[in-house]
């Protein structure tokens, strides 16, 4: 729900050249008539459609999951010290915006994080830090909302329990007001910061979940 401030932040224009206006970016469409995000969303579409439950039940094992996050940590850092670091979402190619979205579709896979690929492929592309960031919440939101209709089906035929209702709109509003506040600072952080922060937390991460694996 958090990630909602994306869509306060990112417009989408209806055609024409890519344009910064009253602190929010409009993004033209491409000749095909479907703008970045949409063209970015197709891939995650396709493959939780047709492979969603595939990954559940055969990637979700703490060992795929140690495995991506020290695979995604040195990614993490190969963008910072690889990417040009020059571009805004406004020059993004519909290639490239596919490309994009096929990263956030390979978030099914346990520890990689949706918005930590998207950014990353996207400063290979050559975007800055906060601007991969932005282009990554707001591709996250139809996703996301995707996601939660489709988990929204499947518990609608059953029975709730009493004084579920308000715990649920208590819980959207707490996760709306931290993810807001979260996601804004974040895309300020990432203004003036590397990932190596980032990088180092999940390979931390990864090595205690090997341990763990290990000695158990």
């Amino acid at each position: 729900v958090g990630q909602l401030y994306s869509g306060a932040e990112v417009r989408m224009g209806d055609k024409g050249p890519v344009a910064e206006e009253g602190g929010y970016i409009f993004i033209g469409t491409d000749l095909s008539g479907m703008s970045e995000d949409e063209i970015g969303t197709v891939p995650i579409v396709v493959v939780g459609l047709l492979f969603a439950d595939v990954i559940t039940s055969t990637l979700r094992t703490p060992a795929v999951a140690a495995t991506a996050l020290a695979i995604g940590a040195f990614v993490m850092l190969a963008a910072e010290r690889v990417g040009s670091k020059s571009r805004t979402e406004a020059t993004l190619s519909s290639i490239e915006a596919f490309g994009l979205g096929l990263a956030q579709a390979a978030a099914l896979v346990p520890g990689v994080s949706r918005s930590g690929a998207v950014i990353v492929v996207a400063m290979f592309c050559g975007l800055r830090r906060e601007r991969a960031a932005r282009f990554a919440f707001l591709l996250g939101i139809p996703a996301i909302c995707g996601a939660a209709g489709r988990e929204a089906l499947e518990l609608s035929g059953q029975a709730w329990p009493t004084g579920i209702t308000g715990l649920l709109v208590v819980g959207m509003a707490a996760s709306a007001v931290v993810g807001y506040v979260t996601v804004k600072y974040f895309i300020r952080y990432l203004a003036g910061h590397a990932l190596d922060a980032f990088a180092a937390y999940r390979l931390v991460l990864a090595a205690v979940i090997l341990v763990v694996l290990v000695s158990s």
